[in-house]
């Protein structure tokens, strides 16, 4: 019997509390506990009592014969490669009626055409009749500009999943000003069952970043709160991502007791904003970095569980993200297909196009640099992730960042995790 090298130790409040970042598990060690973990700790056998058995299952110890670095490797080349179903990330236009100045794409004018859609639904239809689950995000652009794409195409993609007895799950992500009681009823007749949209800062100060493209100065802040309530009413799961930077930084606290009061204060969450296109890195002075961002993260939780709402928990990463997972795409309206959504609309990083390609198969069996880059990038080849004991909810980071870096960027919990761990046990 030995201890986990993914236990986290910390002492809060006179208690000793324990979390392990293989099984996320977290609890409150009493002395008979820790009297068990000295006694492995210091080479000494232990019987298997039932205190051990509970303390294994939770991943605080593990048995001699176990290499847990191994066990995560092969869960994570598992997580990358095994056949679990199609995420298709779907954009029918790269047209937006926003202005952000954050915004990492090249705005480009047309709507996807029937041929595309059509290559996209075979595309779909092969994976279902293989018996995959199917998982939709519409995408942009402001994909609400192109309702028609995402009504007709999801018409096919039901049905087509229903024939196959297949699982069919869809959300989009939209800036939400489009998205009136009709719009959220056509969502919802076709099975759009989560919205994310983008909250910047107050009122003021989001009026200010989210404008409209046509310069007519409409504030936009009002009517995509109440869309979003709308979407709620109708049973649209809300995501409200705010995008924090140094100046909503300062606003997080009363945009928070604003949003609690129209009801959507458990629908919140931040985002990080850096500069890492063409497009947007002239607004990368106004952004945190990853440590900054990630101390803001925890007052924002601790403002949670003050208002009574229930913060966030580290969760397990078998991947990163759909870039590293091998049957998701990217898939812009010309029919290019990228691995990740920070290279959407840069062609010279397209892996291909859906429209050319005569045989899907081609695209994994002989993949090319812009596909492999991601596929065997790991967080295995860096000693500094095989040794971090945060491994396993960090997974090495977002994989274009570390692709940039040359090596791994830390995930927010290398600064913050003693902080969550405490804020658990504070609100059991």
């Amino acid at each position: 019997m030995k201890e986990s090298k993914y236990n986290v130790c910390v002492e809060h409040n006179g208690r000793h509390l324990m979390f392990n970042s293989r099984t996320t598990a977290t609890a409150a060690l009493d002395k008979p506990a820790m009297a068990i973990l000295d006694a492995v700790r210091q080479g000494a056998e232990v019987e298997e009592t039932d205190l051990v058995k509970a303390m294994k299952k939770a991943g605080f110890l593990v048995d001699d014969c176990i290499n847990e670095l191994q066990q995560l490797e092969v869960r994570y080349n598992l997580g990358k490669y095994e056949k679990t179903g199609l995420d298709l990330i779907v954009a029918p236009t790269m047209t937006c009626n926003f202005t952000c100045p954050y915004c990492y794409e090249d705005p480009k004018s047309g709507i996807m055409s029937e041929e595309i859609q059509d290559k996209i639904i075979s595309l779909v239809e092969a994976f279902a009749k293989n018996n995959q689950k199917i998982r939709i995000t519409w995408f942009g652009g402001e994909p609400l500009l192109a309702k028609d794409v995402i009504y007709r195409m999801s018409e096919r993609l039901i049905e087509i999943c229903e024939e196959n007895k297949v699982e069919y799950e869809a959300n989009i992500i939209t800036n939400g000003y489009f998205m009136d009681e009709a719009t959220v009823l056509k969502l919802k007749e076709y099975r759009v069952s989560e919205v994310q949209i983008t909250i910047d800062g107050l009122p003021e100060t989001h009026n200010q970043k989210r404008r409209l493209k046509n310069n007519s100065g409409e504030p936009t802040f009002d009517r995509i709160v109440e869309n979003v309530i709308l979407a709620k009413k109708h049973v649209i799961v809300p995501a409200i991502r705010i995008n924090t930077d140094k100046q909503i930084q300062s606003e997080l606290k009363q945009l928070v007791e604003l949003m609690i009061e129209k009801g959507l204060g458990e629908d919140l969450y931040l985002g990080y904003l850096e500069g890492n296109t063409d497009s947007c890195k002239g607004y990368a002075a106004n952004c945190l970095s990853h440590e900054e961002f990630a101390k803001t993260y925890v007052d924002y939780e601790k403002l949670l569980l003050s208002k009574n709402l229930k913060p966030g928990y580290p969760l397990l990463h078998h991947t990163y993200c759909g870039a590293d997972y091998l049957y998701s795409y990217v898939i812009e309206p010309n029919g290019n297909m990228y691995k990740c959504w920070n290279e959407v609309g840069i062609e010279k990083n397209s892996i291909g196009n859906i429209g050319t390609c005569e045989n899907y198969e081609q695209l994994i069996k002989n993949p090319i640099q812009n596909c492999t880059k991601f596929m065997t990038w790991s967080p295995f080849s860096f000693e500094k992730c095989r040794e971090c004991s945060y491994l396993p909810i960090c997974a090495g980071g977002c994989p274009y960042n570390g692709q940039r870096a040359g090596e791994p960027v830390c995930d927010r919990w290398k600064y913050v995790l003693e902080d969550y761990i405490k804020l658990t046990c504070d609100a059991s």
